[in-house]
């Protein structure tokens, strides 16, 4: 018998709630989802229904971290210390994991929710691993121990992830594809760090790529519901609605990809990008005020967002549009607020 534990409890307090009033759970639950920043606290005044919610989501973080200090241990490190441990992208994933939860019991997965913590367990690794890596080839000053350690993390993620799901040719060439795709974008950024942006508007959804194995439970599920030979549409839908979470995520780490020499889709058509390190809060500052940029991405993300949907209704899959429709309330939240944007 397993121990109970914050990730073992996730499941079903998850569709305990949800299966008493279905709407206040979409309500309550992905309001973090729209927010820039996510906190309990100020999370409270969103809940519409009682504390089993927030009851739910107590104890992920702190199960995720010892997780990795258990793991990293005998390598004589402890990863959960390191900077470049992002702990926000693990919380910024609790929506997903409650949108899981109601995609597997919806489309009858029961297996898939007797196995609920592997998979939370699985997200704890793929998430430090991939994003110790990526703040690492991001850095001037990259560490071999970390770039060494997140590879280890990533293995764990996917030799967790194979158990739960199983070992067939679909899903290993889905989890190869995961891989590759966010190996492909970071290669191509960091070929043309401070000479021009890897993407370009004929492609935008490549954005999308980079955050590919967050959807890793989604696309592994499809073999099992009898929709393998739709992966490559469901692939079309994950990279775009998550090119557009991307987008965001460009427009906020402006300053910060300034400075390094990263130019992404947010700077197409900018004119004399520095060829170096030079002002670049002034040059975000600059461009965040130029209302031409802002609308021309907002289109973009409008366009990939009805994308996502035609593709979403040839399927018929109404469940999953919900995420796709959160993306685009997520949008306007983000282009009102904090670029000031207004269509008028």
């Amino acid at each position: 018998m397993k121990t109970q534990t914050a990730f073992s409890r996730f499941a079903p307090a998850i569709l305990k709630v949800y299966q008493r009033d279905k709407e206040a759970f979409w309500a309550a639950v992905l309001a973090p989802f729209l927010a820039d920043s996510f906190s309990l606290f100020a999370w409270w005044g969103h809940l519409k229904i009682d504390l089993e919610l927030l009851a739910a989501f107590r104890g992920l973080d702190n199960e995720a971290r010892q997780l990795l200090r258990d793991f990293s241990a005998p390598m004589g490190i402890d990863v959960t210390t390191w900077k470049t441990n992002r702990e926000q992208y693990f919380k910024d994933a609790y929506p997903i994991f409650a949108f899981l939860v109601i995609w597997f019991a919806e489309s009858g997965l029961d297996d898939f929710l007797d196995h609920f913590d592997d998979i939370l367990r699985s997200a704890v690794f793929g998430v430090a691993g991939y994003g110790i890596l990526d703040e690492n080839v991001d850095s001037s000053a990259p560490a071999p121990v970390e770039i060494l350690a997140s590879q280890a993390l990533v293995a764990e993620y996917e030799s967790i992830i194979l158990r739960v799901f199983g070992v067939t040719p679909t899903n290993l060439d889905l989890l190869h594809k995961m891989r590759n795709i966010f190996l492909i974008a970071e290669i191509k950024e960091k070929n043309v760090r401070w000479k021009s942006s890897p993407y370009s508007l004929q492609s935008p959804q490549d954005c999308g790529s980079k955050g590919a194995h967050v959807v890793t439970p989604f696309m592994l599920s499809l073999e099992k519901l009898g929709r393998a030979g739709q992966i490559d549409d469901y692939w079309q839908v994950f990279l775009l609605f998550g090119a557009v979470i991307q987008i965001i995520d460009d427009w906020t780490d402006l300053d910060k990809d300034l400075a390094i020499g990263h130019y992404s889709l947010v700077t197409l058509g900018v004119k004399d990008l520095p060829k170096a390190a030079s002002k670049p809060q002034a040059l975000a500052k600059t461009l965040r005020s130029d209302q031409a940029q802002i609308r021309e991405t907002y289109r973009i993300s409008q366009d990939m967002l009805a994308e996502a949907r035609n593709i979403l209704a040839r399927l018929g899959d109404p469940f999953l549009g919900r995420l796709v429709e959160i993306t685009a309330l997520r949008l306007e939240n983000y282009f009102r607020k904090e670029l000031h944007f207004s269509q008028k």
